[in-house]
């Protein structure tokens, strides 16, 4: 399990474009699971590359969607909440955690009832595409720095 990571196609020339257009950004994984499991990977894709730091659940002896966790990743980043959005695919870990940490969130590649998922989860942004996830990064950043 820990040497079958399987990238979605375009990931890597995603990662690459925000890397470039937002220069200051750091990207983190966030992850529930095993430590073997998600660093091999996340290195198999050759994805790791673009990653600052990894946050794991076995590592940080919490898991999502506890508000323990995103604390936990925050002090070790060093920054405030304020300055940091949470992009995930997973309503009950990703986006619920953001909630419950105080986080901006951004629910990439959204299906069901998106809208009603939007209010329960109070997310901010949904993302169907790495073209719209970039825009929308784009926009919260800008509004970051103003």
């Amino acid at each position: 399990m820990s040497v079958n990571g399987v990238e979605i196609p375009g990931a890597a020339a995603f990662l690459e474009k925000l890397k470039a257009g937002i220069p200051d950004g750091q990207i983190y994984i966030a992850s529930n699971g095993a430590t073997i499991n998600a660093k091999g990977r996340i290195a198999s894709t050759g994805l790791d590359r673009y990653i600052d730091d990894l946050f794991i659940s076995e590592d940080m002896g919490v898991t999502k969607p506890d508000a323990a966790f995103f604390d936990l990743c925050l002090k070790r980043i060093g920054e405030p909440a304020s300055s940091c959005i949470m992009i995930g695919d997973s309503l009950s870990s990703d986006m619920l955690g953001a909630r419950n940490a105080g986080l901006d969130s951004v629910w990439f590649m959204p299906g069901g009832n998106v809208e009603e998922a939007m209010k329960t989860y109070e997310i901010n942004d949904c993302a169907s595409s790495y073209e719209e996830l970039y825009e929308v990064l784009r926009k919260w950043c800008d509004g970051v720095k103003e």
